[in-house]
């Protein structure tokens, strides 16, 4: 079975990358990473797409040119802020949607992938609200909290690619940033066009503004402990699923 597994930058992906041997790959011309690896009798890929829509698409472009077949199973996966105070940082969850807030792009899990995640220990939701911009105030939070429980920068985009395929997915992702906290700096103005940190705006962001030092640590210490924690899971996720897509067709 050929698995895709998606994240927007390689800090999401690192500590699954410690668990696995996996061959790093750059896609031509894009500059995408790509990284290929085993589970079991899995095939298992992982496409990096860089921070929102536009750069997403485009890696989701050059994965299609590299590959040249669809996978069997797709997994939109990463880290995302929390809309509601009932999901706290480190918490795993599975929403039944992924929407933009504008609508035009509306999809719904595999429910036999979100059934699973959810017995695995997944919390259920209902909606993720993909954005084209970073939500880095409680205040924006807050009023996002009508449309739905989370909120990525991808998903969404993902999600409806592989849906015109006709791929079973699913989005399992983790809470980085509470709803009532805000992100420490502007992460807006550190981002690249290909959607990467540019380390350099960061440090003059933290130079700028040295009281939000401490909140920047705690974030990053909860972003890690968040990703390690996806990790693990995943890694469980994903050596289980032929069991269930098997499960699925007898269905």
């Amino acid at each position: 079975m050929r698995i895709l597994v998606t994240f927007a930058v390689e800090a999401e992906f690192a500590p699954w990358r410690k668990l696995r041997d996996f061959k790093k790959k750059t896609i031509a011309k894009s500059g995408t990473l790509f990284y290929d690896g085993a589970l079991g009798d899995n095939n298992l890929g992982i496409l990096l797409t860089g921070i929102g829509s536009s750069k997403c698409e485009e890696s989701l472009a050059a994965y299609d040119a590299l590959q040249g077949e669809r996978p069997n199973v797709l997994i939109s996966s990463g880290l995302a802020g929390a809309l509601k105070d009932t999901m706290k940082p480190g918490d795993l969850f599975v929403p039944e949607r992924v929407r933009t807030l504008k609508n035009d792009a509306n999809v719904t899990a595999d429910p036999i992938l979100r059934e699973k995640a959810v017995w695995q220990g997944a919390s259920a939701i209902e909606t993720l609200i993909t954005m084209t911009r970073l939500v880095s105030t409680a205040e924006e939070k807050s009023r996002l909290a009508f449309f739905g429980q989370a909120v990525d920068m991808e998903s969404a985009i993902i999600m409806a690619h592989f849906a015109g395929m006709v791929v079973p997915a699913v989005t399992i992702r983790a809470v980085s940033d509470a709803a009532n906290e805000d992100l420490p700096i502007d992460f807006d103005r550190c981002l690249t066009s290909q959607g990467a940190i540019k380390p350099m705006s960061l440090v003059n962001a933290i130079v700028k503004r040295p009281g939000k030092l401490p909140s920047l640590v705690r974030f990053g210490r909860q972003s890690n402990l968040a990703a390690q924690k996806l990790a693990a899971f995943l890694d469980q996720f994903v050596g289980t699923l032929p069991a269930v897509r098997e499960k699925a067709a007898i269905l």
